[in-house]
């Protein structure tokens, strides 16, 4: 890493003692890889920070499980009626409901211990590729930037960035967290 030389005074608090150049400072934005980049997005709100709270697997409008408009009386009044009229039918079609509801909890316990682990695992593959991608993105505009711009500053205490022998300072916070070099071009405007 080649860190470019010569003491900078910020032009805010007048020392160079917290004095860094911009690859220092991205090289400590970096410094935990592509997880810390993942929540140092997320915690920023950055642009993968929006994880959607829709809830995907049920839809609004979907029906759910809980029977609306019979009781247990009326299907109990119903079945002795079945009965009644077609004991046959009424044995049959019992065992079928009884056999239907078993089928169904053996098929929801299947989805349970194994469907859903497999998506959420998948999901969680898609967003760590994803991270990636971003982190990788990232670093690509830190380099241009640094490329770019060699005389621009960090200084730690005030929180500032700044161009060597310039007298305007941005804070940090007015960032973004993932800077592009467009945006850089319209910090280092600013501070020209």
């Amino acid at each position: 890493m080649a860190y470019q030389t010569g003491a900078a005074v910020c032009p805010q608090c007048g020392s160079s003692a917290d004095v860094r150049t911009i690859r220092e400072f991205f090289d400590t934005m970096n410094a935990g890889g592509v997880q810390a980049f993942q929540r140092f997005i997320e915690q920023s709100g950055g642009p993968s920070a929006g994880g959607d709270n829709y809830n995907h697997y049920n839809a609004e409008g979907s029906r759910s499980r809980s029977r609306t408009g019979r009781s247990k009386k009326w299907e109990r009044a119903g079945f002795a009626a079945e009965l009644l009229s077609d004991p046959g039918g009424a044995v049959i079609g019992s065992a079928l409901g009884f056999a239907g509801r078993a089928i169904g909890r053996g098929a929801k316990k299947v989805v349970n211990e194994q469907v859903v682990p497999a998506m959420q695992a998948r999901a969680a593959q898609a967003q760590t590729a994803k991270a990636e991608q971003q982190f990788a993105q990232a670093q690509a505009d830190q380099d241009a930037i640094v490329a770019r711009y060699p005389e621009l500053r960090e200084c730690r205490k005030d929180q500032m960035v700044f161009l060597d022998g310039g007298s305007r300072t941005v804070p940090i916070s007015e960032i973004p967290v993932t800077v592009t070099l467009t945006q850089a071009d319209e910090l280092v405007a600013r501070l020209r």
